[in-house]
């Protein structure tokens, strides 16, 4: 049987408070935006001090971290708690240390130019120089690759929040993947940046397969027109007649006879017509109707096994049922997990999130 533990701990001094067992537990975990955390225990539980137990889990005061196996996978800090009197049970909600710079205002003068992954780490670096905000979160180590430059000037009265930089750097059509990565190194738990541009993991989906049936448990197939069109409009930087924007046409599919289906994207973070045509491109093969998503539950200890994987990796989903009969080779990339541990009388399952795939 699959071994989780759950540790707790300050936020300001890294001190580990408790080793608890919890139920009802559930992560996920998602590239540039984090994941959330739920966990619950009892008060009373043989062995374990109530006072012990509720100083290890005060919300803005400590983290978590999710062992597998002995292996880390997850940490954050606790977001808020409730505790219900007839079960003595108290539920724990937590967010991922992605999350931090949410709620941190930027009340310095922040002006700088550098290549993107540079000023990604010096936003961190300055967040985390205030007094209460080291959350020993070090730095990513990642090559930089030199290419992106940009400028980035914000000022205490904007009222802007660290994560609205970050978000506007990396989540912009040049930008880039990042997450955090948690490693543990003898009693003590390491916190480290990780970022990848263009995209972080392995571009090889041969490497990594998930079958149905096989690892795979159960997946929906939904074929929709949401989001996609034969016509395809992506909106740009501008307004009005100032505006611009490319469009990408199915020709194909109204040649053999599909309905016209017009739909548009906005970037207005693009302000630059060759690469609002070369994004717009990539926009329109993505939307292409039907569009297809496939969401996969997968059994934890079926190869290739939880763990095993990480953000970012290419991989194919192989089906082979009654809806694809012929067999059906899908490529794609993991953008975010969800893993929901065993209780007493199941095996710990996942589900996993597409590039493409809306949440």
């Amino acid at each position: 049987m699959t071994e989780y533990r759950y540790i707790f701990g300050s936020l300001r001094t890294e001190r580990i408070i408790a080793d608890i067992p919890l139920f009802g537990t559930y992560m996920d975990l998602e590239l540039n935006k984090g994941g959330k955390f739920d966990g619950s225990f009892n008060l009373d539980m043989t062995g374990f001090d109530n006072k012990t137990l509720l100083d290890a889990t005060i919300p803005g005061r400590c983290w978590v971290v999710c062992e597998r196996n002995g292996r880390p996978f997850w940490t954050g800090y606790i977001w808020s708690r409730t505790y219900q009197s007839q079960a003595k049970s108290v539920q724990l909600y937590g967010q991922s240390f992605e999350t931090y710079p949410n709620y941190q205002l930027i009340r310095n003068t922040f002006d700088h130019a550098n290549e993107q992954l540079i000023l990604f780490n010096q936003l961190w670096s300055e967040m985390q120089a205030v007094e209460g905000r080291n959350l020993n979160i070090n730095p990513s180590i990642t090559p930089t690759p030199m290419i992106n430059f940009k400028e980035t000037v914000t000022e205490p009265t904007d009222f802007k929040f660290y994560g609205e930089i970050i978000s506007s750097i990396a989540d912009s059509s040049d930008g880039f993947d990042w997450t955090i990565d948690v490693a543990k190194s003898g009693s003590q738990y390491i916190k480290t940046l990780r970022t990848g541009y263009p995209t972080l993991g392995s571009p090889d989906p041969s490497r990594l397969t998930f079958e149905y049936p096989g690892s795979i448990l159960n997946y929906y197939a939904t074929e929709s027109m949401t989001d996609a069109g034969t016509n395809v409009f992506t909106l740009g930087a501008g307004e009005g007649t100032e505006m611009i924007f490319t469009e990408y046409v199915h020709q194909d599919q109204i040649d053999s006879g599909s309905a016209r289906w017009d739909v548009t994207s906005s970037r207005k973070d693009i302000d630059n017509q060759a690469n609002m045509d070369s994004f717009g491109t990539q926009e329109g093969i993505i939307r292409r109707p039907p569009m297809l998503i496939i969401k996969p539950t997968l059994k934890a200890n079926k190869i290739p096994e939880f763990g095993e994987f990480g953000l970012g990796d290419a991989c194919n989903l192989i089906m082979k049922d009654a809806r694809f009969p012929q067999g059906f080779v899908f490529p794609t990339r993991i953008t975010k997990w969800a893993l929901q541990p065993q209780s007493a009388e199941n095996t710990d399952e996942f589900a996993l999130t597409f590039a493409g795939d809306e949440d």
